[in-house]
C-alpha cells in the first residue's frame, strides 16, 4: 500500500482544519442571526433583502439556507417569520374565538402555546376593558366556575383608532400576533397577550 507523503498529509490536515473552522464560523453567524430575529426581533444581519411588498413595507430576506419575512402591512400583519427558502408570504390569519382559546389553553396549555406562539391570529370575542392610555383592548371569556376564564390583552398598533367607539360587552374581531400566555396567578383568569393588533 502506497503511503501519503508527510508534506501532503500536513496540507490535507491544514485544509480540513480550515474547512471545519469556516463551517463553524458560518454556522455561528447564522445561529446568532436567527436567535436575534426570533428572540429579540432585530436583524437579520447576515441575510440579504431581496423583495419588498407593496402592502405597507413587508420585506423578505434570504440567508444561507434560511428566509426571514418581516411583515409590515399598513393595517394587518406585523410579525416576523423564519423558515426555509420555500416559506411562502402569507397574510391569512388563523381564525379562532376567545372561547376556543380558553378551552385549548385550559386543557392543553403546553401544546397550545407551541401551536399559537408567534402565530398571526384573527380573534373574535367580547370586550372586557378599553384602555386608550395603554393602547389596549381586553377581550374575555368567563365561565360560571371560573376554571376556563381567559383575558386576551390586545396591544393596539393602529394609531388612528377611536377608542371611544368601543364599549364593554361589545363583540369585536381583531387580528394580531400571539406573544405570551400566563396562568401563574391563582383565582385569576388565564391571560394571553396579542401584539400589533388591528380591529376590523
Amino acid at each position: 500500500m502506497r503511503e501519503i507523503p508527510k508534506e501532503k498529509e500536513k496540507k490535507i490536515k491544514r485544509n480540513m482544519t480550515i474547512l471545519v473552522l469556516v463551517v463553524f464560523i458560518v454556522g455561528l453567524f447564522v445561529s446568532c442571526d436567527l436567535l436575534l430575529v426570533t428572540k429579540a426581533q432585530i436583524g437579520p444581519f447576515f441575510a440579504i433583502p431581496l423583495k419588498t411588498y407593496q402592502d405597507g413595507g413587508t420585506k423578505e430576506y434570504y440567508g444561507l439556507g434560511y428566509k426571514v419575512i418581516k411583515y409590515h402591512q399598513e393595517k394587518g400583519r406585523r410579525d416576523t417569520q423564519v423558515g426555509f427558502w420555500t416559506m411562502p408570504y402569507s397574510i391569512e390569519p388563523t381564525e379562532i374565538s376567545v372561547l376556543d382559546l380558553a378551552l385549548a389553553f385550559r386543557n392543553y396549555p403546553k401544546d397550545s402555546y407551541q401551536k399559537y406562539y408567534n402565530q398571526y391570529l384573527q380573534i373574535e370575542g367580547e370586550i372586557k376593558k378599553v384602555d386608550s392610555k395603554e393602547k389596549k383592548i381586553t377581550l374575555f371569556y368567563q365561565d360560571e366556575e371560573g376554571s376556563y376564564s381567559l383575558d386576551v390583552d390586545c396591544m393596539i398598533a393602529d394609531k388612528d383608532l377611536d377608542y371611544s367607539s368601543y364599549k364593554k360587552g361589545q363583540t369585536v374581531r381583531l387580528v394580531g400576533t400571539f406573544k405570551s400566555f400566563d396562568n401563574s396567578k391563582k383565582n385569576s383568569p388565564m391571560k394571553i397577550t396579542i401584539k400589533d393588533s388591528f380591529l376590523f
